[in-house]
């Protein structure tokens, strides 16, 4: 079994810094967290080998080259090997490009099952596990939250999905898409003191449009079929609290505020 997993990097909103330009994130000098979603579908992916040592896990994700040492950390806590897609010609690419970029990576890479999460930190809009799977044709559920045991046949995977009012269980043929809900207590497990320093750079690999042949005028900000055009911040002010009597002239206070506020009485 190959299971292959989908992990962004996102921002930390910490330290977030905004191109009002270009308006995009700039992420090549931010503090990179993984996304809790994906983190979940990696752990998922390794608690799967513990029952299944013969499975093989790899890692993609495109991301600036900043977020190497979050990646070779992966590594560190037993996942096979993990491939970056960096190139500036990416920068500020939407959804719909970062999808067709992802797609055409995969395409080369061999694999019976593709982990990942649902949605984002940063976007939330839960739109490139299904257009990946669109592109590659195959079968894309979203918002796992458990796998069955048995989970995986020759064949099929079986899942349990989670609604506002239901749990449901699905079985899925395989090859296909899974994007996972965060859980909590679903957490990455602790990199062994033996593994912190170890040197993991010959099991990872490092590719660009070089590679992926992209023209100019399908990635970034060209080739993006969506583009933000302006960015707002919210303003927040804290009021002056009002306190008034429990008695008629409160009482009254209270009318009057509310009237103002355009609550009439019945």
């Amino acid at each position: 079994m190959r299971i292959l997993c989908l992990v962004k990097m996102v921002p930390d909103v910490d330290n977030l810094r905004y191109d009002r330009e270009r308006n995009i994130l700039v992420r090549d000098d931010a503090s990179l967290l993984i996304n809790p979603e994906d983190a979940c579908a990696v752990a998922v992916a390794l608690a799967l080998r513990q029952d299944s040592p013969d499975t093989e896990i790899e890692v993609v994700s495109m991301a600036p080259r900043g977020a190497i040492p979050h990646l070779e950390d992966l590594i560190r806590r037993g996942i096979g090997r993990v491939t970056l897609i960096t190139d500036p010609l990416f920068s500020g690419s939407d959804t719909w490009v970062t999808s067709n970029i992802l797609a055409r990576s995969i395409q080369s890479i061999p694999y019976d099952l593709i982990f990942t999460g649902t949605n984002s930190l940063d976007g939330g809009t839960a739109q490139v596990p299904a257009q990946i799977a669109e592109l590659l044709g195959i079968p894309y559920l979203s918002n796992v939250n458990a796998l069955k045991n048995p989970a995986i046949t020759d064949r099929t995977v079986m899942v349990e999905v989670e609604e506002e009012q239901s749990v449901l269980q699905f079985s899925v043929y395989l090859p296909a898409i899974l994007g996972f809900q965060y859980t909590p207590k679903r957490k990455l497990p602790y990199i062994r003191f033996e593994e912190l320093n170890r040197d993991v750079s010959s099991q990872l690999s490092i590719i660009g449009n070089e590679v992926l042949g992209f023209s100019a005028n399908e990635v970034g900000l060209k080739g993006s079929l969506t583009q933000v055009k302006r960015l707002d911040t919210d303003i927040l002010y804290q009021k002056q609290a009002i306190r008034v009597s429990v008695d008629d002239q409160g009482i009254e206070t209270v009318y009057q505020f509310l009237k103002q506020k355009g609550v009439h009485p019945c």
